[in-house]
């Protein structure tokens, strides 16, 4: 199981770069700081609910 853990870790990590660079800059700057915000504090109430839920569970 160690190296099918270990291609789901890279492909992961390599998916995630795909969406970055999917993203474009000038309509980020177009829709302006509201909306940048709000993604911004939604991400982070998504990071703070996983950590919580990790910690809760005892999965570290």
């Amino acid at each position: 199981m160690a190296p099918i853990s270990k291609l789901a870790g890279f492909l992961t990590v390599v998916s995630m770069a795909a969406l970055g660079l999917g993203v474009d800059v000038r309509v980020l700057a177009r829709v302006g700081a509201r909306v940048t915000l709000a993604v911004t504090g939604s991400l982070l109430v998504l990071l703070a609910i996983s950590v919580l839920l990790i910690r809760g569970l005892g999965l570290s």
